[in-house]
């Protein structure tokens, strides 16, 4: 089911997000969101959170993404997109207004009389039911463990740690982590992200895939 297909003057964070809370407040909130790697959806920051993955977190929804160059992991959206670029994008639109009209147009014929074989050449709408999660009134933080110890991200990405500042990422300015104790150090999360580490002297953070060298430098993972 094809639920929103917006034109818009940019795909960042400051105009895709009002499109996904008004798709959330008519539809409800998914479990999981399935993506690509780039922009807004992720990024190379710690965790690959971005602004729009961090807001998605803190309504209960898991980022879910696929391995750089395997757009084969989300098929059935990769297919859709063809066709829709096939019917509504060659060439575009003179305006973004025409261009939504396009849209609209696309997604009354996918949703409601497009044959869909795997459904039995049943349209997506004889199949859809809406989540039952609503759009909440507030958003909260995520809810951590009663032992994990909470840190408020800084204006320039860090947090205070016994004493230091350490380094996390800007996509989490003003968002609150958790470090909890593990048999190995301390580990740092936000929701149900693994951040990192905090290296032996709690001076940074080690983002997984990360390799400790002699004296204290590190190789950082592709990407």
């Amino acid at each position: 089911m094809l639920l929103c297909c917006q034109a818009l003057p940019r795909p960042d964070y400051a105009h895709v997000r009002p499109v996904f809370e008004t798709v959330f407040r008519e539809y409800g909130l998914p479990l999981a969101i399935r993506t690509d790697n780039g922009p807004p959806f992720a990024s190379v920051a710690a965790g690959g959170l971005s602004p729009l993955a961090v807001w998605w977190i803190k309504l209960g929804i898991q980022p879910e993404r696929i391995e750089p160059g395997h757009p084969e992991q989300n098929g059935r959206h990769e297919r859709m997109h063809l066709t829709l670029k096939q019917e509504c994008c060659c060439p575009p639109a003179a305006t973004v207004a025409a261009q939504q009209l396009r849209f609209d147009a696309f997604g009354s014929t996918f949703n409601l009389q497009r044959p869909h074989q795997a459904l039995g050449l049943q349209p997506p709408a004889a199949f859809y039911r809406p989540s039952p999660r609503p759009y909440p009134a507030r958003v909260e933080d995520p809810l951590y463990a009663a032992d994990a110890a909470i840190r408020r991200v800084r204006s320039n990405g860090e947090i205070r740690w016994r004493g230091k500042l350490v380094f996390l990422s800007e996509a989490l300015i003003g968002e609150a982590v958790a470090i909890s104790e593990t048999l190995v150090g301390y580990e740092v999360h936000f929701g149900p992200i693994t951040l990192g580490n905090l290296d032996a002297k709690g001076e940074r953070m080690i983002r997984p895939g990360e390799r400790t060298l002699n004296r204290g430098s590190v190789t950082h993972p592709p990407g």
